[in-house]
C-alpha cells in the first residue's frame, strides 16, 4: 500500500473513532459554580449586597433555583450522574443539604411568584407543593457536610446515580406543560465559626457549592417513553410525638397510596430518609431497623449507617466529637452512627418491576424509634416512577443491601441457618402482618417452629459488617 493510501485510511479511521467517541463522550452540565450559601436563620441576603449569577434565583439563604434549559434536556441520555462539591466558608459543623427537581406549571407567572418568596429579605413562606398545587418537588440527592475549617482548603465530593430520571427528562409532552427547575439547598449557621475559625469573625457566609449533571449518551433518535412520575412526600418530618407527623401518634409510620389506571412495564419508589436528633439518647445515635412494605410484600429492610465512617475522616478538618483524634473500629462506628459527616444519604430504590393497574399501598415503619425527650425527626421523601413501555434505566438497590449470603433450609419443624461468610449479631422473626414474634441478640443456627401456626414468616438478620438480610419462608 502506498503512503497516500495509508494516510487516507488512517485519516478515515481517526474520523470514525472520533465520531464514536463523540457519541459516547461524557457530557457535563454545570448549573451552580461555587454558589454561596448564607446563615439559614438570617434574613435573605439581597442580590444588591451579594449578586446572584444570571438565571439563578436565591429563594432564601439556604436555597437556590435555576431552570433546566430545553436544549440541555434534549442532550441528556439514559445514564445520568449528579455530582456536588462543597467547600466550607464560615460554618464548621455537620449540616444537611439536598438537590431537588421541581416540576412547575408553565402557566405560572414566575418562579418567585409560585414559591411565595417574601420581599425585603423575608423568610421562605412554605414548602413547594404545600403552597401551590401546580408545583411538585422531588428530592434526588441528600448529603451531610463534614466538620470543616475553611482555612484547610478541602472540597468535599458527593455523587448519586440518577438515571431513573431519564424517562422524566425525556418526556416532551410533559415539558410542553411543565418547566423543570433544579434546586440546590444547604442549611448552614456561622455562629460557632465566628469565634472558632480564623477569618470568620462577623461573617454570614457558610458554604460554597458546585453542582453538575453528567451524562454519557444522548436521546438522539430514541422514542420517548410514556412515563408517570408521582411526588408523594417531600421532607416529611416523621416522628412519633407530634400530631400529624406520623400516621398515628405514638407510632413511627409513613403511609402513602398510589392508584394506577394503567399497567406499568417497570416501576419503582424512590425513598430518601435520614435520622436526626442529637440530644442524649437521640435518634442520630441509635440505628433502628426500618421496614418498607408495598401492599403485603415486605420490599426492604435496612438499618441506616455505613460499616465505617473512616473513609470520610479526611474531609473532617475541624476537631469534633464524632471522629475524635484517632481511627475507630467498624464495631465502634456501627454502635452509634446513622450517617457519616461528609457522606451522601442513600437514595433507596424499591424496584417493583412490571405491575398491573390498581392500588399500591406504601408503608415505612420504624417501630423501635424512641425519640427520647420528644426530640428528633426523620426527614422523609418519596416519589413513584413508572414507565408504560420499556424499562427504567439505572435501577439498582444501594450497595449496602447486597444479596443474602445465608442459607436457610427446613429440617422437620426446625429452621436451619448457615451463614458461612458473615456472622449474625441479631435476628428477628416476624409473621405475615409484620409483628415481631422473636427477637434475639447473637448468632443463631436453628429456630424451632413447632409452636408457630402455618403461615408466611420473615427472618431478619443483622450481620457483623452492619448489613441486613431478610428471608421470607412459608411454614406448612
Amino acid at each position: 500500500m502506498n503512503s497516500s493510501k495509508r494516510l487516507l485510511r488512517s485519516t478515515l479511521l481517526a474520523l470514525l473513532i472520533g465520531q464514536a467517541a463523540m457519541v459516547n463522550a461524557e457530557q457535563r452540565f454545570r448549573y451552580y459554580d461555587h454558589i454561596t450559601f448564607y446563615d439559614v436563620y438570617a434574613g435573605t441576603v439581597s442580590p444588591n449586597d451579594a449578586p446572584v449569577p444570571e438565571g439563578i434565583y436565591r429563594l432564601n439563604n439556604s436555597r437556590y433555583a435555576t431552570l433546566l434549559p430545553a436544549e440541555d434536556l434534549d442532550r441528556m441520555g439514559d445514564t445520568l450522574r449528579l455530582e456536588v462539591s462543597i467547600s466550607a466558608l464560615c460554618d464548621n459543623y455537620d449540616r444537611i443539604g439536598s438537590v431537588d427537581l421541581v416540576l412547575m406549571s408553565r402557566d405560572s407567572l414566575t418562579y418567585n411568584d409560585c414559591v411565595h418568596v417574601k420581599p425585603n429579605g423575608g423568610k421562605y413562606s412554605g414548602r413547594l407543593g404545600d403552597t401551590d398545587p401546580s408545583i411538585q418537588r422531588i428530592e434526588v440527592g441528600r448529603f451531610i457536610t463534614p466538620f470543616m475549617d475553611k482555612n484547610k482548603g478541602i472540597d468535599v465530593p458527593y455523587s448519586w446515580d440518577i438515571s431513573f430520571l431519564s424517562p422524566l427528562l425525556n418526556d416532551k409532552a410533559l415539558r410542553d406543560t411543565m418547566n423543570l427547575w433544579l434546586e440546590f439547598h444547604l442549611e448552614g449557621v456561622p455562629y460557632a465559626a465566628n469565634t472558632q475559625i480564623a477569618g470568620c469573625s462577623g461573617r454570614n457566609d457558610v458554604f460554597a457549592g458546585t453542582l453538575d449533571i453528567v451524562t454519557s449518551d444522548t436521546f438522539d433518535d430514541k422514542p420517548a417513553q410514556r412515563q408517570l412520575t408521582l411526588p408523594l412526600a417531600y421532607e416529611r418530618y416523621l416522628n412519633s410525638y407530634s400530631k400529624g407527623h406520623s400516621d398515628e401518634e405514638g407510632t413511627t409510620v409513613a403511609h402513602y397510596q398510589v392508584h394506577l389506571d394503567e399497567a406499568m412495564s417497570d416501576a419503582m419508589f424512590l425513598m430518601v430518609n435520614s435520622n436526626h436528633g442529637a440530644n442524649s439518647g437521640g435518634e442520630e445515635y441509635n440505628r433502628r431497623l426500618h421496614y418498607v412494605w408495598v401492599n403485603e410484600w415486605m420490599a426492604m429492610v435496612y438499618r441506616p449507617g455505613r460499616s465505617s465512617c473512616e473513609p470520610f475522616r479526611m474531609y473532617n478538618t475541624q476537631a469534633n466529637g464524632i471522629y475524635g483524634s484517632s481511627t475507630m473500629t467498624d464495631e465502634a462506628w456501627q454502635s452509634f452512627s446513622n450517617w457519616c459527616p461528609g457522606d451522601v444519604i442513600d437514595n433507596r430504590i424499591i424496584h417493583l418491576g412490571a405491575i398491573p393497574a390498581g392500588d399500591y399501598d406504601f408503608r415505612l415503619m420504624v417501630p423501635d424509634a424512641v425519640f427520647n425527650d420528644n426530640q428528633g425527626y426523620f426527614p422523609f421523601s418519596l416519589t413513584f416512577f413508572g414507565v408504560q413501555e420499556g424499562d427504567i434505566d439505572g435501577l439498582k438497590t444501594i450497595a449496602d443491601e447486597g444479596q443474602p449470603s445465608t442459607q436457610i433450609r427446613w429440617d422437620g419443624d426446625r429452621l436451619l441457618i448457615d451463614s458461612p461468610d458473615k456472622r449474625i449479631t441479631e435476628w428477628t422473626l416476624l409473621n405475615a402482618a409484620g409483628q415481631r414474634i422473636l427477637v434475639q441478640n447473637g448468632a443463631v443456627s436453628e429456630i424451632k417452629m413447632s409452636n408457630h401456626p402455618t403461615s408466611v414468616y420473615i427472618l431478619l438478620m443483622l450481620m457483623d459488617d452492619g448489613t441486613t438480610e431478610f428471608h421470607k419462608f412459608f411454614k406448612r
